[in-house]
């Protein structure tokens, strides 16, 4: 019996709970570790142990990702904190397993961390439904544009006044993920008050250049009584002329489904005056 087998015999008497020959070949061995690890441990016949370590081989993890931090994390360590020279299976599954608890500790971590996110983000859309509703504003916000860790979200409301388009600014302002944006409301309006005339203006709330873009598609859909907030946060990571790309992307994509609300709207108000 060579000393690779010995050395695996004596590992299977040791965790026999843990560890089982590999199909029956005589220099590899399979170990059962915590959080759904399993891994291959194979001897070379040669070099091993004064030359080469074990190979190691993930046979299964709670997924793709974890199966390549596991086997990054392990054989570096491996490498690391056991020398050349000496029977390394001894130090090397107790070593795997604090590895395996490690990352599920790691992941738990992460979940819950992610839970208290959601959690937060549901509280706070919460708050900011019961205060829209509390002021009377009606808000419509679209779907984010995501690059380089930059978001873009736009926002739109009715307005028949100044003092509308105000109340929206004012509103959106209040609320605090808004609030904290580099660039929080980028806003053009266009409308036609009470006398008949045209009324629109722009604001670039810092991203200079914006505004206009926003109001002259708002200009070339002909859409009247709506003022139209883009929000931006910004990811670190400068977007050039892309951002305002993004900007016209969101506003346009809200803007487009005005003929759809105002449909609902309408049938909305048939409903309550049938009543």
């Amino acid at each position: 019996m060579s000393s690779n087998e010995e050395e695996i015999d004596m590992i299977l008497s040791m965790f026999s709970d843990e560890c089982e020959r590999y199909d029956g070949t005589a220099d590899s061995l399979i170990v059962h570790l915590p959080f759904r690890f399993e891994l291959q441990v194979t001897l070379s016949p040669k070099g091993y142990p004064d030359e080469a370590y074990p190979q190691l081989y993930v046979l299964s993890s709670p997924n793709a990702q974890l199966n390549t931090l596991f086997s990054q994390e392990l054989n570096k360590r491996m490498r690391d904190e056991i020398p050349l020279g000496i029977p390394m299976l001894a130090l090397l599954l107790p070593l795997a397993q604090t590895v395996a608890e490690e990352l599920k500790a790691l992941r738990e971590k992460a979940e819950e961390a992610k839970q208290t996110e959601e959690d937060e983000e549901l509280l706070s859309l919460q708050h900011e439904e019961k205060h829209r509703q509390e002021v009377g504003i009606d808000v419509w916000s679209g779907d984010a544009i995501v690059d380089r860790r930059s978001r873009f979200v736009a926002h739109m409301a009715r307005v028949q006044s100044l003092t509308d388009v105000r109340r929206v600014i004012t509103y959106l302002r209040s609320i605090k993920q808004i609030a904290c944006a580099a660039h929080p409301a980028i806003y053009a309006y266009r409308f036609t008050d009470a006398k008949g005339v045209l009324q629109q203006d722009t604001d670039d709330d810092g991203e200079s250049g914006a505004s206009i873009k926003m109001a002259f598609l708002m200009e070339q859909l002909n859409v009247d009584g709506y003022v139209v907030v883009v929000t931006r946060w910004w990811g670190g990571i400068l977007l050039g002329p892309d951002r305002f790309k993004h900007i016209m992307e969101v506003t346009k994509n809200i803007l487009l489904t005005i003929p759809e609300r105002e449909k609902g709207m309408a049938a909305a108000a048939v409903r309550k005056s049938s009543r």
